[in-house]
């Protein structure tokens, strides 16, 4: 079962298991040893204000020799001269560099406001394999650049791996990064322009991060359930999940549910996984229990009970309701990012809540927490979305901040059960898409490939006859930060927006709002019938300066918002309220059908 497989995961990014699991060790086994000896040498005061220097004084040659080989590999056909390429700004120069002999030429490559000094070591033909970016994650990821030795020679660069790290020219202009950082270089020396660019992806810049690991949780797990989440892994009509949480002193958990007014209670055996994640220093292990409840009516209020099945086991009942049989109106909540101020955010969704009791589910954007496989994060988000997820579900996008070293975001796809329906070779549970009365929802995984998911994409649009359709992704296409859009997102899944007209497109990431004019053929067209809205908000207190871009008809910052879409089938109309904490409308607008 998925579980169990992922079980090892936990435990080996936990510490829980020796470093080396394997013949052939990752970055991922040799960090989960190295928190492991960290833990093993240092007190839990000590553990939450860690060092790099701390690390390094656990650390081996063994460990090196895999933290500075099996980051980032490439190959050549010709020998080549490589520069890595690394920010300044980064006070420890990563030991492998110095370690594998490459010498720091005294040549560096700008952007605004940034500078990449320029290390550099020749290489034979064959695999080019380099390490970590660093050992805080508090840098940008480096970038590569390769040169053949001999002139005349004619360069091929191929299998990189991961294939995120895509190639471009080193120049002026150039991005220097893969996926949300779209900064270009600025200044290049004349001895290195023109050379191969592997662009750094910074979604991996943390692979191998041992400051800021440790934390405590002020919500440590006990017997009684608590973080109940309602999610939908199958139809919203018949289908319902719902997950919790204990410590690891109740050993199992079961439901029970019956329809509002019925006596009879229906009785369902919960999943129950040990969630190991020994980064939490003051709560190490929990059990992680979910219930999948199928073979319900549509459109039916259905009260439950979560517990581990005794007779007195059970906490206070709460309440969830299926999606209609047929079409009928409704509303749902939009969210941007969380990730920071869970108690201010949590206001603002209680707040909504009580606005709103009839809206049926919550879209998150991505980035629910700011570090996805620790707990201690997910222990402050559900704690303080308490009363409100455990009646309506959570409909989740995965964000970059889940996406938290180079195993994944598998605590969010473990607390998290998600339809199963997304596109092949593509993690399961990282898209995914639902019908709900008369609207499409498809949630993409930005933080890959989109053309992976293209394919998918369109075959999604094509065969729904929905009246609505929303896709939700995290990095933007149309982003409210000056140097963060997504060319790709914005071409390969805009073309289909347009091609299969996509009403709204919920995004996140930027942590400034925005509403573009409605956009066609990445142009300005005249109302909502000839193109797609795009929307960036943010419901945490993370704030971001905004850019100035043409497609913006609305945009302001230092405002957490909630957003409230409201569907009424006569008329087929759409109406769309953000509001701030204070419940005034800060935004707002129509689409009629």
């Amino acid at each position: 079962m998925r579980r169990v497989a992922a079980l090892l995961a936990l435990c080996l990014f936990s510490g829980a298991a020796p470093a080396q699991v394997a013949s052939h060790p990752t970055v991922f086994d040799v960090a989960a040893g190295i928190v492991q000896r960290l833990q093993e040498t240092y007190p839990a005061e000590k553990l939450v204000k860690a060092t790099a220097e701390m690390a390094m004084a656990v650390m081996t040659d063994e460990d090196w020799e895999v933290l500075g080989k099996k980051h980032l590999s490439f190959r050549v056909n010709v020998p080549v001269t490589i520069h890595v390429f690394r920010d300044t700004e980064e006070d420890l120069v990563v030991d492998w560099l110095p370690r594998r002999g490459f010498k720091n030429t005294g040549l560096s490559v700008q952007t605004e406001g940034q500078d990449f000094d320029a290390w550099a070591k020749d290489f034979e033909p064959g695999v080019i394999a380099l390490g970590v970016p660093s050992i805080d994650g508090e840098s940008d990821h480096y970038f590569v650049s390769v040169a053949p030795r001999n002139t005349g020679d004619s360069l091929k660069v191929s299998e990189i791996t991961p294939a995120l790290h895509t190639l471009g020219t080193l120049k002026a202009g150039e991005r220097f990064a893969v996926s949300w950082n779209d900064t270009k270089l600025t200044g290049v020396p004349e001895a290195l322009e023109g050379q191969v660019i592997v662009h750094g992806n910074p979604n991996r810049r943390r692979s191998a991060r041992f400051t800021r690991v440790f934390q405590t949780t002020d919500y440590p797990a006990t017997a009684t359930p608590d973080h109940v989440v309602l999610t939908w892994g199958d139809d919203p009509k018949t289908t319902q999940s719902i997950q919790w949480r204990t410590s690891v002193d109740t050993k199992k958990g079961a439901v029970r549910y019956r329809p509002t007014g019925a006596s009879d209670w229906v009785a369902a055996t919960a999943e129950t996984l040990r969630l190991a994640n020994h980064n939490t220093v003051n709560d190490p292990l929990s059990n992680w229990h979910t219930a999948r409840l199928a073979g319900l009516k549509p459109g039916t209020t259905y009260e439950y009970q979560v517990g581990d099945g005794t007779k007195n086991g059970w906490i206070a009942p709460a309440a969830f309701e299926t999606a209609p049989g047929g079409i009928e109106p409704f509303k749902f909540i939009y969210l941007g990012d969380a990730q920071a101020g869970f108690d201010a955010w949590g206001d603002l969704l209680q707040q909504c809540y009580s606005e709103n009791p009839d809206a049926k589910f919550y879209i998150m954007a991505g980035d629910l927490v700011n570090r996805g496989n620790e707990r201690a994060d997910w222990d402050r988000l559900f704690q303080n979305a308490t009363g409100v997820f455990d009646h309506r579900p959570l409909v989740p996008t995965i964000g970059n901040h889940e996406v938290q070293g180079d195993k994944g975001p598998w605590m969010y796809l473990e607390l998290l059960d998600l339809p199963r329906n997304g596109p092949k070779g593509v993690t399961s549970e990282r898209a995914y898409s639902f019908t709900y009365s008369n609207v499409l929802v498809i949630s993409l995984d930005a933080n890959v490939a989109p053309a992976d998911q293209t394919e998918w994409l369109e075959a999604q649009l094509a065969n729904s006859d929905a009246t609505w359709k929303f896709v939700t992704y995290h990095q933007p296409a149309y982003s409210s930060s000056a140097s963060r859009n997504n060319p790709e997102v914005r071409k390969l899944w805009g073309d289909l927006f347009d091609k299969y007209h996509v009403d709204l497109a919920l995004q996140g990431h930027d942590h400034a709002y925005l509403r573009t004019y409605p956009m066609y053929n990445e142009k300005r067209v005249a109302t909502p019938a000839d193109g797609t809205i795009y929307i960036v908000s943010t419901s945490g207190t993370k704030y971001y300066d905004q850019g100035k871009f043409d497609y913006t008809e609305v945009g302001f910052t230092r405002t957490n918002t909630y957003q409230v879409i409201d569907l009424e089938i006569e008329g087929d109309t759409l109406t769309y309220k953000a509001r701030g904490t204070d419940g005034k409308v800060l935004d707002e607008f129509v689409i009629e059908k």
